[in-house]
């Protein structure tokens, strides 16, 4: 129990001091806002709004973000890449081969690979960071 208590203890000193040095600075570098003040509101040289129901589920890659594809068009991108020249997003499989499966067994149960198949593979680490200690 007293190590717990002086996790705790060590942690809200910890950021109660962490607390004081960033009002400090903010304080000392004019950014500190009173919300309860509304002459502390800031100015803005421009306002930009988003509508929140133009935002669509997406899927990029860390490589190219600016290449994003909705989820909805997913399926049909995929398809168009297997199918287009090796290259950026082509991967040139021959029509014939387009449809081919690959079973296998995997502890008594038998699974099927197709193209667009998800697999999720996992490299974890050895370092534990969950524990304070």
């Amino acid at each position: 129990m007293t190590n717990s208590h002086q996790f705790f203890e060590d942690m809200v000193l910890c950021n109660i001091s962490r607390i004081d040095a960033i009002s400090a600075y903010l304080k000392a570098s004019g950014l500190m806002r009173d919300y309860s003040d509304a002459d502390s509101d800031p100015d803005f040289s421009e306002i930009v709004e988003l509508d929140l129901r133009s935002v669509v589920p997406s899927c990029s890659g860390p490589k190219r973000p600016h290449d994003r594809v909705a989820v909805a068009d997913m399926k049909v991108d995929f398809h168009k890449c297997l199918e287009a020249d090796v290259g950026f997003k082509g991967f040139a499989v021959a029509p014939d081969r387009l449809t081919e499966s690959v079973p296998f067994v995997l502890d008594g149960q038998e699974y099927v690979l197709r193209h667009g198949s998800v697999l999720i593979a996992a490299i974890t680490s050895c370092t534990n960071t969950s524990n304070p200690r």
